[in-house]
């Protein structure tokens, strides 16, 4: 809201003090003696010494007045305007007269500054709709103004009916050329202190300005009276070049200085062009100064607008953590702030030349108008490392191109990869508590059976010595059902043993022995799934220094393990490897078989508890075999086979300790 209807809005009070009404007092007399002197400067060509004249300031003196303090003081107005009509006119009609007419005019002109207050009107208009709409207004209330008054002469016999349209044009012309000019310039004389300023620091610039217009108006009047209206519109020229430096309040003074040399010319006796037909020149002249100025401000606003917002968005960039690159449509970089160019390493060379994109995110492709992605980026350096990326393509209003934020999210896969294996570790660690849990319960539970088992063994070969003429074959059954049994139970108690953290026994061993201790407890599966297994061992290989019944329990369940998966192959074609060779400072056992191989979405959990593929199984073998070998300082591993194309198991022990024994 303007400055002048805030001040409107504190006018009158329901109580007043004494030094109040004085200044009230002061103002409104100072109005009245200032209307009196604007009227009778502009008594030039009147009608019948009535106040039709082509030119009238004291209506935009009386607006101003009314905006600056407030339609209430209409009185004040209607004061005025009466006793201009006796002081400057001389009474040209009767008294009532004088004070309708003149209560007209104040009343309408409150009428027009309500409007404004109303409509949020400032008379320093930044946008062409308010100088459309401040026109609008005026041209129409002055000209109801000016039917008002004239028609009341007409009406009253004191003017002929016949000069009615010619009388109200005069007076709207002379009333709205008045509140164009004269209502901006007062209102801005508030503000005169940084006008001033301005113009003290463009003094030569305005004083340019101010010849020109002189000489424009020299040069117009100095011409006989039928070549004045062809020489008017160069005026036009110096109006724009102030309207455009200045603005409105600018245009509307130089213009004012048009009026007033106007004023003085009609003075002379020389024959010109009639005041009225040049007040609609300069009415044309003011308008156009008025709207000019007015998009002049309201492009100044504008720049301004965007100048606050550029820098707002530079800040933004400045300080922005993630990296900002704009680029033409081509793709060719136009700008990057600081994070973009700490990212990738950009030197203010590289900057000024012509750098794609495609250097710094080479896997970046701009076939769609947005996206976002992670995909590797470059610095200019050549390192690489991992971005996410968000892009848009910019359209109108914004030059054309894209806008690309890149993160690097080196850290962001660092602490996903971190949480990933704590998460993972965390499950199989409760996965193998749970089955150690059940292995050593187990374990406990299977050891008085087995035990049992092996007394009645026992006292059975025993029987079985004290009959004659028994089978052969009959004692050679129970030794083997015997040496089974023990060495169950010596697999159980080392697994409850190495599940309740207890430290195996590890000896020296013999890997062939060992491998055909095996070989041999698993001979019957082997024949019944019709499996051709070949032994192969180097002659390098060393003795063994680890616990015998953990390895053996880990080659057992891998060999187990390649049984069933060649069981699916065609016969003929069931083959399993069993290699041990001595590769530098370990011991390499390697299982292979011509089976389909482990399933790729399963590899990544292949050594997991509780994982399997098979219908029936558990998923504890290669977990707990895993287990005892890295008790031992081992390993197991998986890769594909390349002689059979199946699975490929490794086990890896290390020998540090020498020995001249060799394995047999």
């Amino acid at each position: 809201m303007s400055p002048y209807v805030e001040s409107g809005r504190a006018a009158f009070p329901a109580q007043r003090s004494a030094s109040h009404w004085s200044a009230e007092a002061a103002i409104g007399c100072s109005y009245v003696l200032s209307y009196i002197l604007l009227d009778w400067i502009s008594y030039v060509q009147p009608v019948l010494k009535f106040g039709i004249t082509p030119w009238n300031p004291q209506a935009g003196l009386t607006l101003a007045y009314l905006l600056f303090r407030g339609p209430t003081r209409v009185p004040w107005c209607v004061l005025a305007a009466f006793l201009a009509e006796i002081v400057v006119r001389g009474t040209p009609a009767p008294w009532y007269l004088l004070a309708i007419s003149s209560a007209w005019i104040g009343s309408c002109y409150a009428l027009l500054a309500a409007l404004f207050r109303h409509l949020h009107l400032s008379y320093q208009p930044r946008t062409l709709p308010m100088a459309a709409r401040i026109a609008v207004s005026a041209g129409l209330l002055s000209l109801v103004v000016a039917t008002g008054y004239v028609g009341l002469f007409v009406a009253t016999g004191r003017l002929a009916a016949s000069s009615f349209e010619a009388s109200a044009a005069r007076y709207w012309v002379g009333d709205f050329n008045g509140i164009l000019l004269v209502t901006p310039l007062v209102l801005a004389a508030m503000g005169w202190r940084d006008a001033w300023a301005k113009v003290a620091l463009h003094w030569q610039e305005c004083l340019l300005q101010f010849g020109t217009l002189a000489a424009s108006v020299w040069l117009i009047f100095g011409l006989e009276g039928s070549e004045q209206v062809r020489f008017f519109y160069p005026l036009f020229v110096p109006v724009i070049w102030i309207a455009l430096r200045w603005g409105a309040s600018g245009a509307l003074l130089g213009i004012l200085v048009i009026q007033v040399g106007l004023l003085v010319a009609v003075q002379d006796d020389q024959p010109m062009v009639p005041l009225v037909d040049l007040q609609f020149l300069m009415l044309t002249l003011a308008l156009t100064g008025l709207m000019l100025g007015a998009a002049v401000a309201e492009r100044a606003d504008a720049l301004s607008r965007v100048a606050a917002r550029e820098a707002e968005v530079r800040a933004l960039l400045a300080t922005a953590p993630d990296a900002v690159l704009t680029t033409d449509s081509f793709g060719y970089l136009r700008s990057a702030n600081d994070a973009a160019r700490k990212l990738f390493a950009l030197r203010q060379d590289e900057m000024t030349a012509r750098l794609h994109l495609a250097r710094l995110l080479p896997e970046l492709s701009l076939d769609s108008r947005e996206g976002r992605a992670t995909m590797s980026g470059r610095g200019s350096g050549g390192q690489s490392f991992p971005a996410d990326v968000a892009w848009v393509q910019l359209e109108a209003p914004a030059a054309s191109g894209w806008l690309a934020i890149v993160r690097d999210a080196t850290d962001r896969r660092r602490a996903e990869a971190e949480t990933r294996d704590r998460d993972s570790h965390f499950a199989r660690e409760m996965r193998f508590a749970m089955a150690g849990e059940l292995a050593s319960a187990l374990a406990h539970e299977l050891n008085q059976p087995i035990t049992a088992v092996i007394s009645y063994l026992r006292a059975s070969q025993i029987l079985a010595a004290q009959r004659r003429g028994a089978d052969a074959r009959l004692d050679e059954t129970l030794v083997k059902a015997f040496k089974e049994a023990n060495r169950a139970a010596g697999i159980l108690r080392r697994l409850r043993d190495f599940y309740l953290g207890r430290a195996g026994r590890p000896a020296p061993v013999s890997l062939a022995s060992l491998c055909s201790a095996v070989v041999q407890s698993l001979e019957s599966q082997l024949r019944a799934a019709d499996v051709d297994l070949q032994v192969t061992i180097d002659e390098r290989v060393p003795m063994l220094h680890v616990d015998a019944t953990r390895l053996e329990i880990v080659l057992q369940n891998v060999l187990a393990n390649a049984i069933e998966a060649v069981g699916e192959r065609p016969a003929g074609s069931r083959c399993i490897e069993l290699r041990a060779s001595a590769p530098g400072s370990s011991i390499c056992i390697e299982v292979e078989d011509s089976g389909a191989g482990v399933p790729t979405e399963t590899l990544s959990q292949l050594f997991e508890p509780l994982n399997t593929s098979k219908p029936e199984g558990m998923g504890l073998g290669l977990a707990i075999s895993r287990s005892l070998l890295r008790a031992q300082s081992g390993d197991l591993s998986y890769r594909r086979g390349e002689r059979l194309a199946g699975a490929l198991f490794v086990i890896r022990l290390p020998h540090d300790r020498p020995t001249e024994a060799r394995a047999s």
